[in-house]
């Protein structure tokens, strides 16, 4: 046994890289389902306002990201969606970032076809409605609230007039009136800011980026912010919340796997090490 651990001091690279890829590869195609708590203070005040709202409410999302935030965001985007979805509240998609509004209109325009399919109503016009990236920034958004057709141009991403959209009747104006609250999935600038300075009335909840939480922790002690989704571990969390474990579950399997390997792994590194200099001590 003392030899066998004496070999673990220069491991071949080549077994660490295949250990690695089947603890990333195997919990993406099977999820293992290990244990996940929920952030109470974070997660669970955005699971609790979609879950206060009537069948029917209206709420807003904007997608702030791009490519290099989809993994931990787009699962976010997809589970939150779902929710609402399931609870009969109308979502209307908006997007700072124009990489950020093709990835989330892709995204739920194939997972409304997969809720559809399983008997829950996502039809677009009527449940959830994309108008997507408006250029102009900040005044854009701000006359959104005084006339939210005009500022968007009446068209949606698909270049369909508002006036055939049923949902967006509701919705000439953007106030706290006519729209819920306001999801931010955040990657960065323009994001968050976009919405304390202009929308302070309104309520304010965030999906972000694990890197970021920190900061906007700040909001939420301030009361800018009423709830955080965090990072990857917060989409998993969420489906979690729904009971509809996807991809943020599979991929936090993955990541504790992951780690698990790298730290024994590196404890069995280190007892070879010792087990090999006592020995040589021994013969000196």
């Amino acid at each position: 046994m003392l030899k066998f651990l004496e070999r673990f001091d220069q491991i071949n690279p080549q077994i660490v890289y295949l250990l690695m890829a089947i603890a990333l590869i195997l919990p993406v195609l099977k999820p293992i389902g290990l244990p996940l708590s929920i952030d109470q203070q974070l997660t669970m005040p955005v699971y609790q306002w979609i879950e206060s709202l009537n069948p029917g409410d209206i709420v807003i999302f904007d997608a702030a990201y791009g490519g290099g935030s989809d993994s931990e965001l787009g699962p976010q985007l997809r589970a939150w969606f779902t929710h609402c979805m399931m609870k009969g509240v109308k979502v209307v998609g908006m997007a700072q970032w124009e990489s950020g509004a093709t990835l989330a209109f892709n995204s739920l325009q194939s997972l409304s076809a997969q809720l559809e399919a399983e008997g829950i109503s996502c039809k677009y016009g009527e449940d959830w409605v994309f108008p997507g990236y408006k250029a102009g920034g900040g005044p854009t958004w701000r006359s959104m609230q005084d006339d939210f057709w005009t500022a968007c141009g009446n068209v949606d991403w698909q270049k369909t007039d508002f006036s055939e959209l049923p949902l967006l009747q509701r919705l000439k104006k953007w106030t706290p009136e006519t729209v819920k609250g306001i999801m931010i999935f955040s990657a960065g600038s323009p994001g968050i800011p976009t919405f304390t300075q202009y929308f302070p009335d309104h309520k304010l909840y965030v999906g972000d980026v694990a890197v970021q939480v920190a900061g906007t922790s700040n909001l939420l002690r301030s009361g800018q912010v009423k709830g955080i989704i965090p990072g990857l571990s917060g989409a998993a969390q969420y489906e979690k919340l729904i009971g509809r474990p996807g991809l943020g579950v599979k991929l936090m399997d993955a990541q504790s796997l992951g780690h698990s390997i790298i730290i024994i792994l590196v404890i069995l590194g280190n007892i070879g090490y010792r087990l090999k200099m006592r020995n040589t001590q021994r013969r000196a």
